[in-house]
């Protein structure tokens, strides 16, 4: 992984404040593994449609199979079963499931010696906590469990360091709840929580501390096909073909040498977006004239910066990590063992 290059965060402020903060963040951030005994571990891995996230890093999705072929660079290089790959270059392309071929394995493989390295840990027996959509969870749960349990024993280098990990349980939590699980004592009210993914937003609604769960729902507008609609849009109203990252850039407020005209187009469209979905959730039945409102995830950043009128009881959570670090909460409470 390239140290800074996708690593966005930021930390939430009390629920209605404009949050104007910093968007990167150090990787790590000084917190520590969640240890269940010695050399047993939970981590807790979201594996997106456009990147990949722990509690402490996040990686493009991408998964590229160079085979026996040695790769030049050990950045980003996973070897596994007698073949090489690239995991964390790119996005790959979204599908209908992420169990069907051995890409969501890889990429969590990946993401769990990020972690172990941070610790110092090469050999571990790990908790793996994950996560699905929160509409899905209940079809899907089952067949995400037996997916890791098939190959529960796994021997692989990354970057060029041997590991040795034993997946001895896997901990399926649902998203967007699991963004704000560790807050919901606190929550004393009605609060409509958003959590604007790579293919779909979940909104769950929770009254006093509980999750509602027939008044949640996910619905099928998400960053990745936004992204698509704006570069259409683009190349219609300039000619020119945007890439994906260009776009990505704006969203973030990176600096780069991208024209200023086309970026305020881009902050136009994405106004447009959020204000449609703001649009959607009205029509569905829910009142956000006067109900709090926290957007979490990636999907924060954008809401921020393009918030319609609901601003004024609108909290942003926009830490990208915020499912994952969920899931090893979560999990932590299910082991019987309280986070530290």
């Amino acid at each position: 992984m390239r140290h800074g290059r996708n690593k966005y965060s930021a930390d939430m402020h009390k629920e209605g404040e404009d949050i104007v903060q910093r968007i990167k963040c150090i990787e790590g951030r000084g917190r520590k593994m969640v240890r269940l005994s010695e050399g047993r571990c939970i981590i807790g891995y979201d594996d997106g449609y456009q990147l990949g996230k722990t509690a402490d890093f996040i990686f493009d999705n991408g998964v590229h199979r160079l085979g026996i072929v040695e790769p030049t660079l050990q950045e980003n290089s996973l070897f596994h079963d007698g073949e090489y790959f690239k995991v964390g270059e790119g996005r790959s392309a979204i599908t209908e499931d992420k169990i069907s071929d051995d890409s969501a394995r890889l990429r969590t493989m990946t993401g769990i010696a990020m972690e172990l390295r941070k610790e110092g840990l090469y050999k571990a027996e790990v908790v793996l906590a994950v996560g699905l959509p929160f509409s899905n969870y209940g079809r899907d749960k089952l067949k995400l469990i037996d997916y890791y349990e098939q190959q529960n024993m796994l021997e692989f280098s990354y970057e060029g360091e041997d590991y040795a990990v034993t997946i001895i349980k896997v901990i399926v939590c649902p998203q967007c709840y699991s963004a704000i699980a560790s807050r919901l004592g606190n929550m004393k009210d009605d609060y409509l929580i958003v959590d604007i993914g790579s293919k779909t937003t979940d909104v769950v609604y929770v009254q006093n501390g509980l999750p509602i769960e027939s008044r949640s729902i996910t619905i099928e507008k998400a960053m990745v096909k936004w992204i698509k609609e704006i570069q259409r849009d683009m190349k219609v109203q300039t000619g020119k073909d945007i890439p994906e990252h260009e776009i990505m850039k704006v969203m973030l407020k990176e600096t780069g040498n991208f024209p200023a005209v086309y970026a305020e187009l881009i902050r136009g469209m994405m106004r447009e977006k959020i204000h449609s979905l703001e649009l959607e959730l009205s029509e569905r039945g829910y009142s956000l004239d006067y109900i709090n409102i926290i957007y979490v995830g990636g999907g924060a950043v954008m809401a921020r910066d393009h918030a319609g009128k609901y601003r004024s009881h609108t909290a942003y959570d926009c830490d990208l990590c915020a499912n994952a670090k969920g899931y090893e909460f979560l999990a932590n409470q299910m082991t019987g063992k309280k986070v530290g």
